[in-house]
């Protein structure tokens, strides 16, 4: 089910939410929240438009040239292609310089253009060119008060679309109104404004034959209706939550729907024979439904009917021969209650599943079909006209709420939690459950109210006061509590969960001393910082890197016959500071930074029968980093960039208030011969340092799940030649951005040979092409992999081979 947030702001006037606690908070009350689309405005280069005047195109008898007031010293002429622009009409203008972000990630930006031989500057924009719905049957038509040049973000309001899972118990939060009674106490709730109808119970207008399938049923004739296009607000509204707006007159019938969760249907009164309607369930004649299909009823299967002829499958979907259309000048609106049962039945025999079903079958709320009907009343007559000429309600609705007792002292010992009967009530009658003032603590009587289809014993009770009170509230048994802490913190000393880390990679720990010798630390900083009585000539400076130390111990263990060595420490380093002049306090002449550094020297493998003699390299350095930043969840957040032959440069992307930003955290290196010499080692040694500080401030304990495709993956190779000098994880770098459906790039196939041009160079990758939106088709493939060989070809002079 989709929630409009600003829509659900209509019916709680003071709510107003942080979506990250409203997510948490309506989880928490059972209902998932599958996912969150939030509604972008456009740049303040999009704005108000008027069109002046509309000509036919020189050239080309779909296009139109116009002529639009945009609020500038000249009108602008803007080339358009809709069918629905007119004189007059008001519109979203993107002039030149505006950026609009496109369904695929793509970004268009607006240039002059010449279309046709025809000169536009600037763009009138429909819905989905703003990222306001699909709609691309037209341009977007706005309020005709607005002022041209305003920036419409001004003007339109941004908003917040949920996705929600509801469980099949609970049709009472299929709408805005059931989730607000979730959120708020029933006097909270702002209803829509209604017309109060005179609904007779005689008359000819509504027979019902079939009254175990419909026990109540009130239908509403309208006369002299103007059927047209909706207003602004009301088409926002329905593309706020997916759905394509209509006319006016279907439009406020969805709107309820959504709204109060009470589907609805208008006939056209001319279209009924007799002008009446029958609710029969022996019907077998077929007829033709609202979405083209031929449906041929069932004895059992409820139909609304005219004098002669199927008009509805009830509860389901109605017939075309009587859908409103641009003709109608006469309405019969229908709002009725329909057994659960036999619409599920209809449904499943018809083979069809609509906004309305989904809810009958399930079961709406009896009381709220004359509210709703006179909520979409008094819509009808604000935006479409006419009268209300007779009204008929016909069969009967339950008059009082089932009595359920709830004993506290047993919801208690059921849930094992202590809440006092005074907090059991109050979360009840919040509700909407009535409470029997005569009650007492030992024992309650509640009303279960007429949309709560779900709650018929003791024990849904008991489960509502759990689930509103909190699961995670109620504290956990004495007995669990040694074995199950209340909370944990991961990791519990940053450093500490390094070093498990580092210790996971077959790293050993080795412990320095923070006092080195002079003229080794001066090989790595002039900024050294003297301790004032020096305990020895060497042990005379505060280490401004862990590496000197790092590399003593190396030459010791080299000394004594350990030559494949693998080692770490965690430990901090300490470099001076300029003088700020008198007055500055000692602790502010120098600085220190925690380091993890990481050591490889030697052999790959400990030395076997088996195993061939391999010595390690720079790969091995880099491939340990790269499993520390994934132990970190920091693979996507981090990269290892050569920045010389001896030098790979670690970065991490860390969360900031003006955006994310890459900052370096430390090397790889290829420890220079000469700093090997002077340390008397002779063997290549290579080393990692990294800024602890950075690391923790990039690292997030959880991950982000992100859930597969409900469309299939599409797979396609790519081969192409590349220039000398051209890294292959260029290339792969380059194919993976140019879009963003293309999750995974892998190569799988690589050879050299010689050419007439020289050595030439050909690599094969595999992409895999993910759109979690709606199926790939052969075109958008097409346009994705021209995407990915134009891009490699502009930035490395790539080419795609030819087989």
């Amino acid at each position: 089910m989709k929630i409009s947030v600003g829509w659900l702001q209509e019916f709680l006037p003071s709510f107003n939410p942080d979506i990250p606690s409203l997510v948490d908070k309506l989880t928490f009350l059972g209902f998932e929240v599958e996912e969150v689309h939030a509604r972008q405005l456009p740049d303040d280069y999009v704005v108000v438009g008027r069109i002046e005047s509309v000509e036919r195109h020189p050239d080309a008898d779909r296009l139109r040239v116009c002529r639009v007031d945009a609020g500038g010293a000249e009108p602008l002429q803007i080339v358009c292609g809709a069918p629905n622009v007119r004189d007059g009409m008001v519109v979203p203008v993107a002039t030149v310089g505006a950026k609009l972000s496109q369904p695929d990630g793509e970004v268009l930006a607006i240039k002059k253009s010449k279309i046709r031989g025809v000169h536009s500057f600037g763009m009138i924009c429909a819905p989905d060119e703003l990222g306001f719905s699909d709609d691309h049957s037209g341009v977007m038509e706005l309020d005709a008060s607005l002022v041209p040049g305003t920036p419409v973000s001004s003007v339109l309001k941004g908003d917040v679309m949920l996705d929600i899972a509801v469980t099949p118990n609970r049709p009472d939060v299929l709408s805005h109104l059931g989730l607000a009674r979730e959120l708020a106490s029933p006097e909270e709730i702002v209803f829509p404004a209604r017309h109060a109808v005179d609904f007779s119970v005689s008359g000819d207008l509504v027979e019902l034959i079939d009254t175990e399938a419909c026990p109540y049923y009130t239908a509403v004739v309208i006369r002299g209706v103007a059927v047209k296009e909706s207003p602004a607000w009301l088409k926002a509204r329905l593309e706020s939550i997916g759905l394509k707006p209509r006319n006016n007159i279907v439009d406020i019938t969805n709107y309820i729907l959504h709204a109060l969760g009470q589907p609805l249907h208008a006939f056209d009164l001319a279209k009924l024979s007799g002008g009446r309607v029958i609710v029969r369930g022996d019907v077998s004649t077929a007829f033709t439904l609202l979405n083209q299909e031929i449906c041929a009823p069932e004895p059992g299967m409820p139909v609304i009917c005219d004098a002669e002829k199927p008009a509805a499958l009830a509860g389901v979907m109605g017939g075309l021969d009587s859908s409103v259309s641009q003709e109608t000048t006469d309405i019969l609106l229908e709002s009725a209650y329909f057994l659960p049962s036999r619409v599920r039945k209809s449904a499943r025999r018809a083979g069809i599943s609509s906004d309305s079903s989904y809810r009958f079958e399930r079961g709406v709320d009896p009381l709220n079909v004359r509210r709703a009907a006179e909520c979409a009343v008094a819509l009808i007559l604000e935006l479409a006209g006419g009268e209300i000429t007779s009204a008929r309600e016909c069969g009967y609705v339950p008059s009082e709420g089932l009595p359920v007792d709830l004993r506290p002292d047993r919801a208690n010992a059921m849930l094992g939690s202590s809440i006092s009967p005074e907090t059991m009530r109050e979360i009840l009658v919040r509700l909407g459950f009535r409470c029997d003032e005569k009650a007492g603590d030992d024992s309650m009587t509640f009303y279960v109210p007429s949309w709560r289809v779900d709650v018929t014993a003791e024990i849904d009770l008991v489960e509502e006061i759990a689930r509103v009170f909190g699961y995670d509230n109620i504290e956990a048994s004495s007995r669990m509590v040694t074995s199950y802490p209340s909370s944990r913190t991961v990791p519990e000393y940053f450093p500490d969960y390094l070093r498990g880390i580092a210790a996971g990679l077959n790293f050993r720990e080795i412990l320095t001393n923070p006092l080195v010798r002079r003229s080794e630390a001066e090989l790595f900083d002039s900024r050294v910082v003297a301790a004032l009585n020096p305990i020895s000539e060497g042990l005379e400076v505060l280490r401004p890197s862990l590496v000197p130390a790092f590399l003593k111990v190396i030459a010791h263990n080299l000394r004594h016959g350990n030559r494949d060595l693998r080692f770490f420490e965690v430990a901090r380093g300490f470099t001076g500071n300029e003088s700020g002049g008198d007055g500055v306090s000692p602790l502010d002449a120098f600085s220190e930074q925690e380091y993890l550094v990481m050591a490889i020297t030697g052999a790959r493998h400990p030395r076997l029968w088996n195993q061939p003699s391999v010595t390690s390299d720079v790969y091995d350095m880099t491939g340990a980093v790269e499993m520390l930043l994934e132990k970190l969840n920091l693979v996507e957040k981090s990269s290892l960039i050569v920045y010389n032959e001896s030098t790979v440069g670690i970065e991490v992307i860390l969360p900031g208030q003006d955006g994310s930003r890459a900052c370096s955290a430390g090397t790889v290196r290829i420890m220079d011969a000469a700093v090997l010499d002077a340390f008397d080692i002779g063997q290549e040694v290579f080393l990692a340092e990294i800024n602890v500080a950075l690391l923790q401030e990039a690292f997030t304990a959880s991950v982000t799940y992100e859930p597969p495709s409900r469309f299939p993956a599409v797979q396609r190779d790519l081969s192409f030649v590349l220039p000398e000098g051209i890294a292959v994880q260029q290339l792969v770098d380059v194919v993976r951005s140019s879009d963003s459906l293309i999750r995974r790039v892998s190569v799988f196939d690589q050879f050299e040979r010689d050419s007439q041009h020289g050595k030439e160079r050909s690599v094969a990758l595999s992409l895999d092409i993910v759109d979690y939106e709606r199926t790939l088709h052969d075109e958008r493939i097409s346009g994705i992999l021209e995407k990915a060989g134009s891009d490699a070809g502009k930035q490395l002079g790539a080419v795609i081979r030819q087989v």
